[in-house]
């Protein structure tokens, strides 16, 4: 009995001594590799974003943005805060989000994408990491923290947080995973303006696209007078008010314009307005003189108020406008009739 104890006492030693061997044998566990952070991922370029803020402090903080144009890299969004509407092109890359251009009271959907850049104003700027930093003229932008947690109205969120520091104020910038900026923060001595992400989506899915109301002349039956037609107007990213326009002009109930008639450009300078038609405007009216007087006149005066002007120049592929009842030169203004 002795001698059977003490073989299972052996063999009981054996075992615990061979697994911890195995154990001390195994080779030691790696930590997983951090997940890089990508820029892309913290400012969101898909059509049809849109987000809303809610203002602190200030009249005209808070207000909605929407996602107007996209190319490649490039992004145009415009921010309506209900005092004015500022369109700005960012870029996104590898690098970093800059802002690369931007223009004021910009109400009427034009594509600036193609814009030679004006500036070069960093968003984020890569490596995404604690420390990472750059100059803005006479602000320091410095990336503070990359898991702060906000709460806004529209959720709590874990974000990036971005602080630009000048002699006088503080800019804080807050943006999330998949959904962008959410929180932005103005603070100048005792002033302080914030902007708080209340909704953010798909501005298609959630039946919210940006709308406009636009005004519509047109030839009467009758071959008599201009008539007048006010219309609201959904649009997608991608969809400039000129095209809407020129579509609309197409459609049956307007008649203003042919099928075939393409609008090739379209410039907006001060109180002016020039639009350059393909020479389809011409040949696809076939209309006699009192006709295409009316259609010339519905198309000034539809561009013209539309676009906020006082005169429209009609172009025919760069050049003057001529028919066998009209002619205007390559620079001749028409009077907008204000509706």
């Amino acid at each position: 009995m002795r001698r059977l104890s003490l073989l299972l006492i052996f063999l009981l030693i054996f075992t615990l001594s061979f697994s911890g061997c195995a154990r001390q044998s195994q080779p030691p566990k790696e930590n997983p590799p951090v997940e890089e952070l990508k820029i892309s991922d913290y400012f969101p370029t898909a059509a049809n974003l849109y987000w809303i803020y809610e203002g602190v402090g200030n009249e005209y903080a808070g207000g909605r943005v929407d996602t107007e144009f996209i190319d490649e890299n490039r992004v145009q969004l415009s921010q309506d805060n209900g005092g004015t509407v500022l369109a700005r092109v960012f870029e996104v890359n590898e690098y970093g989000v800059k802002l690369i251009f931007s223009k004021e009271e910009s109400y009427y959907r034009i594509n600036y994408l193609n814009e030679t850049p004006e500036q070069e104003k960093f968003y984020l700027k890569a490596p995404l990491k604690v420390g990472t930093s750059w100059q803005d003229g006479e602000t320091t932008w410095t990336i503070a923290s990359l898991e702060e947690k906000i709460k806004v109205p529209a959720g709590e969120y874990v974000c990036i947080k971005v602080v630009g520091k000048s002699k006088d104020s503080t800019l804080e910038r807050y943006f999330a995973k998949g959904v962008g900026l959410v929180k932005q923060k103005f603070i100048a001595g005792e002033a302080v303006v914030e902007d708080n992400l209340s909704k953010f989506g798909d501005a298609e899915k959630d039946n919210n696209l940006p709308k406009k109301e636009l005004v519509i002349f047109y030839p009467s039956q009758n071959i008599d007078k201009v008539l007048k037609d006010g219309i609201n107007e959904t649009f997608k990213t991608g969809e400039s008010l000129a095209d809407k326009i020129t579509n609309i002009l197409k459609q049956d109930k307007y008649r203003v314009l042919s099928k075939d008639v393409k609008l090739l450009d379209l410039e907006r300078k001060d109180t002016v307005l020039r639009v350059n038609f393909s020479k389809d405007l011409i040949s696809g009216m076939n209309a006699g003189s009192s006709y295409e007087g009316l259609i010339l006149d519905s198309i000034v005066n539809t561009y013209g108020n539309n676009f906020g002007v006082e005169g429209v120049i009609i172009n025919i592929e760069g050049k003057g406008y001529e028919s066998g009842h009209f002619a205007f030169g390559k620079d001749e203004v028409l009077k907008v009739k204000q509706h």
